[in-house]
């Protein structure tokens, strides 16, 4: 019953630490600057000139409005003929755009309405910072820009007589976003290989490494099989080898028959081994990379 006490206790020891262990190799990935604050560098681009200054004035005051209560940049574009480019680059262009006007690692969103003349018409929301958390799963399924394709005409269409429906349509957007202002504990990114982590501190964090509530979360599932297994092996190798009360020697020779009248220690040869012991003067790294971490997703109309 000892062994057994003993055995299981190893186990489930070994067991608790897996989780935790590599936390030490974690790092923070880059550093993460929120907002700003400042709600007035959110605003709405009418790069097609679709809009009247006065409609473009009241999109910017509703923009500003929802970026003071999410407390987060909103960048809204509508791209005309100078941005006809592949659904890749767009992707690219939008992630770049928002961190050259608010900064990396910054809480916010960029959306891109393609007015371009492309068929299909390819639309892109890119998000930073807490916003991936927010709004990702949303951008997964696209269930966000569908909501907002409601309003938008599609691409054969003549854009500019539908500057209502437009309108409407980054409203909804706007609408959207303060309708979800909570989502996961951390979000993996699977084509950028990025964990971001946003926590109840106001913190983020963006990575390669995987964070440690995740790790716990497997332990939930992974220690009762992991317990049942150890038991279970314990008793079959128990059950098949029947170990002796003993591991000593003595227990497997007779004292009767067995004397020693002469004992010496020869040695034959002698071997000397020397390991040289490397140091290492740098650290594990987190992801995040040079341009900051980003989330985003869209669709064709």
């Amino acid at each position: 019953m000892k062994k057994f006490v003993t055995a299981a206790f190893t186990l489930l020891m070994t067991i608790l630490t897996l989780p935790v262990v590599p936390v030490s190799a974690s790092a923070k990935g880059s550093d993460y600057n929120g907002w700003s604050g400042d709600a007035s560098q959110s605003k709405f681009i009418d790069d097609v000139g679709y809009f009247s200054d006065s409609e473009e004035e009241e999109i910017n005051e509703k923009i500003q409005e929802a970026a003071q209560e999410l407390e987060m940049n909103i960048l809204v574009l509508a791209a005309g003929s100078n941005y006809y480019m592949s659904d890749s680059a767009t992707e690219e262009f939008c992630d770049d755009s928002y961190d050259s006007t608010f900064g990396k690692n910054t809480d916010g969103v960029f959306f891109f309405m393609d007015f371009s003349g492309k068929q299909p018409a390819y639309d892109y929301i890119s998000t930073s910072g807490k916003a991936v958390l927010f709004y990702q799963d949303d951008l997964d399924d696209s269930s966000m820009i569908n909501m907002i394709y409601r309003f938008l005409p599609s691409s054969d269409l003549d854009a500019s007589l539908y500057t209502d429906d437009i309108a409407e349509g980054i409203y909804c957007f706007l609408d959207l976003l303060e309708s979800k202002q909570d989502g996961p504990s951390y979000y993996y990114d699977p084509d950028k290989e990025y964990y971001f982590t946003y926590g109840s501190d106001g913190e983020l964090k963006v990575s390669k490494n995987k964070p440690l509530r995740a790790r716990l979360k497997a332990l939930v599932f992974a220690l009762p099989i992991g317990l049942i297994a150890g038991i279970i092996y314990f008793f079959v190798t128990k059950h098949k080898y029947k170990f002796k009360s003993s591991a000593n020697p003595s227990v497997y020779v007779s004292s009767e028959n067995t004397k020693f009248i002469h004992r010496e220690d020869r040695f034959i040869r002698t071997y000397t081994t020397k390991t040289k012991i490397e140091s290492s003067s740098g650290g594990s790294r987190g992801g995040g990379g040079g341009g900051g971490g980003h989330g985003g997703g869209g669709g064709h109309r």
